[in-house]
């Protein structure tokens, strides 16, 4: 499966049309979340769901419950039904554009991070993503059970996930300028391809 997914990133990296998917994908599920979001505060005494509140404590949640509607109910496992599609589009997005760029940035490195699947780390948000998920899913089928386990876990997982994500997101910005910056060094001769 590793290997699998570590070619699927190479791949995509290697084809302008096949990120633009990502993309596209990425922002469909995104769009969808946001609406659902949108909404969200008129069924559930004013709060967006848990996975969209990056401060979130556990013992909130269980607060928080208390003010879900049938139709608060209702609309977040359809959140979270989308929300098992975006963070994997999101990490194949974020790992194929660092693939991309790693290897026009430096083609050593990214024949190592692909030999060595190293571009698999950038979809540890992803993998915490989805323990947030299934944590948040098993509090709320559990109401008016308070799983407090599940609620500690999922917060640990959000942390998780926002420290990985926000780490990506600066590799990701380092490698674009980097390969930027050799790209404009090969243009302008100040840099020699052998």
């Amino acid at each position: 499966m590793i290997s699998v997914l570590n070619r699927f990133i190479v791949s995509c990296s290697e084809s302008w049309w096949k990120i633009l998917l990502l993309f596209v994908g990425q922002f469909a599920t995104l769009r969808g979340l946001s609406l659902i979001t949108a909404g969200f505060p008129d069924v559930s005494s004013g709060n967006v769901p848990f996975d969209m509140q990056n401060n979130l404590q556990a013992v909130q949640v269980f607060e928080q419950l208390n003010g879900y509607t049938d139709q608060a109910f209702a609309d977040y496992y359809l959140f979270q039904a989308i929300d098992f599609a975006f963070p994997l589009l999101a990490g194949l997005f974020m790992a194929t554009v660092c693939a991309f760029a790693l290897r026009h940035a430096a083609p050593r490195w990214y024949a190592i991070a692909v030999d060595r699947k190293l571009l698999l780390l950038l979809m540890l948000a992803t993998v915490f993503d989805y323990l947030e998920n299934l944590n948040f899913l098993w509090v709320v089928t559990a109401w008016p059970e308070p799983a407090e386990l599940a609620a500690q876990l999922g917060v640990l997982a959000k942390k998780a996930k926002l420290a990985c994500m926000y780490t990506s997101f600066a590799v990701a910005a380092l490698l674009l300028l980097s390969a930027a910056g050799r790209w404009a060094g090969i243009k302008t001769g100040l840099i020699r391809v052998r």
